[in-house]
């Protein structure tokens, strides 16, 4: 019986190892939701608040990190001050010290200027840090936003429903490359060009025999309009999943 108990155990321990902890501030508040469903089946912790600069998210990881968490998506940067990059340099430097030997996933930034101040100097300390640091995996989500500006609502900061769920996407990619055993600095999947035609992510499977019974034209349409609905759905239940709403960051309204 005990040896019975112990591999029933195992796929639970297996899923504990691979689990995810998230620190970050309002933009990981809307990308969460994303995230998770990204990441179906891995266990993932989100701890997330709006306003939250990276020194108050050292002391969340801190707090939060366990021993099950085999991956660390440090969130943050964008509510620290840009005239002072050397301060969230410092804090990426302490939080692979709190990560130990975890994988990390870092993202590019993407605001409007701060008095004058663009966001380029926070930029180079996560580029930096994700070059020269083994185990990042580097999100460009700055390229992403400026190769479809209409990812983004009016402050320039926040995404709408669908630049969340591309945020999402980009951040799990991350992540997956962090449990895959990526090498060392190699940067997650940049987005595709905007208008590209994306492969399916599952193949799609077609019984190619109920079709050869179908009358030529009704039976084709009715497999097809299957199809789009079944994306209609899903597109539907991805935009529930977060608003597009500006939340309050550093040097906007």
């Amino acid at each position: 019986m005990l040896a019975l108990a112990a591999a029933l155990a195992l796929p639970q321990a297996a899923i504990a190892a691979d689990a995810v902890l998230v620190v970050g501030d309002s933009l990981e508040v809307g990308t969460g939701p994303y995230l998770r469903q990204e990441l179906a089946g891995t266990p993932v912790t989100v701890d997330a608040r709006i306003g939250r600069p990276s020194g108050e998210g050292l002391r969340v990881l801190g707090s939060r990190l366990r021993p099950e968490h085999r991956v660390v998506v440090f969130d943050l940067g964008v509510n620290d001050n840009p005239a002072q990059p050397a301060v969230l340099t410092s804090d990426l430097a302490a939080a692979r010290r709190l990560a130990g030997d975890r994988c990390m996933v870092v993202a590019t930034l993407q605001r409007p200027p701060l008095n004058g101040v663009s966001v380029d100097g926070l930029n180079r300390a996560v580029e930096t840090f994700a070059a020269r640091t083994p185990g990042v995996q580097l999100v460009d989500w700055q390229s992403a936003v400026k190769s479809d500006p209409g990812l983004l609502n009016p402050d320039h900061l926040h995404p709408k429903p669908d630049g969340y769920a591309l945020r999402g996407r980009l951040v799990a990619e991350g992540v997956q490359a962090c449990l895959a055993g990526g090498g060392p600095n190699a940067p997650a999947p940049k987005p595709p060009p905007a208008g590209a035609v994306q492969a399916p992510r599952e193949p799609l499977l077609i019984d190619w025999v109920a079709v050869g019974r179908m009358r030529p034209v009704g039976g084709v349409l009715g497999v097809l309009r299957g199809g789009a609905d079944a994306l209609r759905g899903a597109a539907g239940r991805l935009s529930s999943l977060a608003s597009g709403g500006a939340e309050p960051v550093l040097g906007t309204p």
